[in-house]
């Protein structure tokens, strides 16, 4: 699902893997991934850097249905 999101303002590196919705549930789960080796710009130097760790995380937001 690579390609600009405008709603969530997505650039590269980062695209959205996979998208579930579940409706018995009333659930959208969307899965956001960058590639392998992608580069970012550090908040405190400007530099160009990159990731040597990541954690999945999980955001609820409880007024979307």
């Amino acid at each position: 699902m690579k390609g600009h999101f405008s709603a969530w303002h997505l650039d590269d590196p980062w695209e959205v893997k996979e998208i579930k919705f579940d409706a018995k549930k009333q659930q959208l789960d969307i899965y956001m991934d960058f590639s392998k080796g992608s580069k970012f710009l550090c908040p405190e130097c400007d530099q160009l850097s990159g990731i040597y760790d990541t954690t999945q995380k999980t955001w609820r937001h409880l007024n979307f249905f």
